[in-house]
């Protein structure tokens, strides 16, 4: 019994890692980084109805701040509770539970009459929200050999920031002509649509099944779909491990062996999404209270994310080849590092503009892109029958963050550039000792593979 184990424990992990990334693979993993999409999408959806929403019911910005922190604390449990669903009963059916609900709550947001309404509503779709990337990052993982898995995770982590494009996209088609409603009418409409059609396609990760001896027929017939060379050896040393699997319970996250990095992706998630939130909500505001224009300040948080999205694709190569230690603790250095040059350079009454964008640029190829690269490390430092639930730690510690930013933020922007700067430049040396203090980093898989 315990060398069927060990069998099949040898075989989950390394079933795929020495195959090429089939087109089964390939097409699994856009669905699922489809997924992500969609959250980045109705992630931002309310934001981008708030100037309309403001005018038309008369409301005031806190009481909006309010439904927004509301929505973070919804984050937060979805990520904890899509972590145990995942690991207890499948990835699959957690990442579309998720996305159900977040469509199901923007959809219905659409008919909305109080604001209260729109907080309860902005909660559930955070229940929703919270739970898809941890996921999804999970599963794809499970899908991918080894050498493609930090490019693929980080690819999927990015899709958010691609679903906020498409949302500002949409919101400028829509709104002006059809109004606030039918922003939530439509993406609630087509996230339901995607759901129904993941339901009928999508796989369960082979990972997963390969620790399920009662779900050795399913796991043989994916494996043949990806191509495996002798998916019946698989099948059958899970199969011979017998019974039902064993469930890792939740405290073996804070046991010895996993205690010091489940801290230190934490705070490193926390410092992180702390940062990445901020920006988000409160950098535009910050602008222009030093005196830059509207454009100006759009124009600086599109740098920032234009250059996050860069850099995460960067990061995951260079992971590969450097391995995650040197990089990712090389990208908040260096965030920091800007962040300081931000901070103490001169720009009240809108001066050195180019400068200004120019940094945010920079801070969002390092210290963004580096929280993006986080999740694939996570993937990497949690075993597979803690994996979704050690992702979901992870990202409720950011969603954390995020809340505390939200508050904070009105209070770091009356300290001007220094205070609000010089703030996020304390955070990334936090991410970065986070990342000092991390074990389970991925290795420099060119150069094991290499001297294999």
């Amino acid at each position: 019994m315990i060398l069927a184990v060990a069998i099949t424990e040898g075989s989950a992990k390394g079933m795929l890692d020495e195959l090429p990334m089939s087109s089964f693979q390939f097409w699994s993993v856009l669905m699922i980084a489809a997924t992500v999409i969609l959250d980045g999408l109705d992630n931002q959806m309310l934001g981008l109805a708030a100037p309309s929403l403001l005018r038309e019911w008369g409301i005031e910005r806190d009481a909006l701040g309010a439904v927004f922190a509301l929505g973070f604390v919804g984050m937060a449990i979805g990520t904890l509770t899509s972590g145990w669903v995942g690991d207890r009963f499948g990835r699959r059916g957690a990442l579309i539970a998720g996305v159900a609900i977040f469509g199901v709550a923007t959809l219905l947001t659409g008919f909305s009459d109080a604001l209260w309404q729109v907080a309860l509503l902005k909660t559930l779709a955070g229940v929703g929200l919270g739970g898809v990337p941890g996921t999804a990052s999970a599963m794809i993982a499970e899908f991918t050999p080894v050498r493609w898995r930090s490019v693929a995770v980080t690819f999927g982590v990015v899709c958010v920031s691609i679903g906020g494009i498409l949302g500002g996209v949409a919101a400028a088609l829509i709104l002006p002509g059809l109004g606030w409603r039918w922003l939530f009418y439509i993406g609630g409409v087509v996230t339901l649509l995607f759901v129904a059609w993941l339901w009928s396609i999508l796989p369960e990760s082979p990972r997963y099944l390969a620790e399920r001896p009662d779900r050795a027929i399913e796991l043989d017939r994916i494996l043949r779909r990806i191509g495996h060379p002798d998916p019946a050896s698989v099948a059958h040393a899970t199969r011979a491990a017998g019974g039902a699997a064993q469930y890792e319970p939740m405290r073996n996250l804070f046991g010895v062996a996993l205690l010091r990095d489940t801290l230190a992706l934490s705070v490193a998630m926390f410092s992180g999404m702390f940062m990445i939130y901020l920006m988000f909500n409160w950098a535009p505001t910050m602008l222009t209270s030093a005196g830059f224009g509207l454009q100006t300040a759009s124009l600086g948080l599109t740098s920032f994310n234009l250059g996050g999205t860069i850099g995460a694709m960067i990061a995951s190569l260079a992971i590969i080849r450097f391995g995650s230690r040197p990089v990712l603790i090389l990208m908040a250095v260096t965030g920091a590092v800007v962040c300081t040059v931000l901070a103490l350079l001169p720009i009240s009454g809108g001066r050195n503009e180019g400068a200004v964008l120019a940094c945010l640029g920079a801070l969002g190829l390092f210290a963004s892109a580096a929280q993006s690269a986080m999740f694939a490390v996570g993937a990497h430092a949690f075993p597979t029958g803690l994996r979704a639930r050690g992702l979901g730690l992870m990202g409720a510690a950011g969603r954390i963050g995020a809340i505390v930013s939200a508050v904070a933020g009105a209070m770091l922007i009356d300290g001007g550039n220094l205070g609000f700067f010089g703030a996020l430049a304390a955070l990334l040396l936090v991410n970065a000792l986070g990342f000092i203090a991390l074990r389970g980093h991925v290795p420099r898989l060119i150069a094991r593979n290499a001297q294999a």
